[in-house]
Parts: C-alpha cells; structure tokens; sequence
C-alpha cells in the first residue's frame, strides 16, 4: 500500500508539473495574442501622457518666464532707485574734489578737437610776409 501511495504522489506530481508547464505555454500564446493590442494600447496611453505632461510643463515654463519678467523689471526699478542717490553723492564728492564731470571731459574733447583743426587748418595757410621794419625789430631783441 506504501508502494500504491508513493505511485499515486508520483503521479500527481507529474500531473501538477505537466498543468503547470501548459499553463505557461497558455499564457505565452495568451501574451502573444494579446501582446499587439497591449502595445499598441499602451502607446495611444504614454502619448496621450506625454501630451498632457507637455501641456503642464509649457503651461509652468510661461508663468515662470512671466514672473521672472515681471521680478526683472522689479530689481531694475529697485536698482534705479537706489543708485540715483548713490550716483549723486559721487558726483558732488568728485565735484568737491575738482574732479571733472563725464559730461565737462566731453567738452573739452570737442574744444580741444575744434582748436586742432583750427591749428591745422592755419598751418596750410601761406604765411604773410612781414615787413622789413617788423623783421628788424625781433632781431634786435
């Protein structure tokens, strides 16, 4: 009877093995039935994320942008506001302190422009003759 047991346990393993086998094969068949329209579901789903996902990140990335514009144009008024009295305190120390302006160096570039061509423009001229009388006079000097 042990031997009859041992048989029938045998066989139901055998049996338990074999099932177990054909329903792997099943779901092979089964995946590659299915596989296609798996597939092709799941990428009509990732695209559809991937839309919606760009969507968001556009819809993030312009009100960041916005913002950043707009805090930009805070910090420049910030900046403004604080360096016009900074900039006057500068400009009357070196006004004190005899320091020329930006704007008097401009002009006196363009007099000291101005009085070179001047110059240049009296030496292309022919010299006058000078008299005798006032030849004389610078010698005997």
């Amino acid at each position: 009877m042990a031997r009859n047991n041992r048989s029938n346990t045998a066989l139901m393993v055998k049996d338990n093995a074999q099932h177990i086998w054909l329903a792997g094969l099943g779901a092979l068949a089964t995946a590659g039935e299915e596989g296609n329209r798996v597939f092709e579901d799941l990428v009509e789903k990732g695209a559809k994320l991937e839309k919606t996902g760009r969507a968001r990140l556009e819809k993030v990335l312009n009100k960041a942008q916005g913002r950043a514009r707009s805090l930009r144009g805070d910090a420049e008024g910030a900046i403004g506001r604080v360096s016009a009295p900074i900039d006057a305190g500068v400009s009357t120390a070196l006004n004190k302190l005899g320091i020329p302006t930006r704007k008097e160096i401009l002009a006196l570039t363009r007099r000291v422009e101005e009085l070179t061509r001047t110059v240049q423009g009296a030496k292309k001229q022919p010299a006058k003759r000078r008299s005798a009388k006032k030849a004389a006079r610078r010698t005997a000097k």
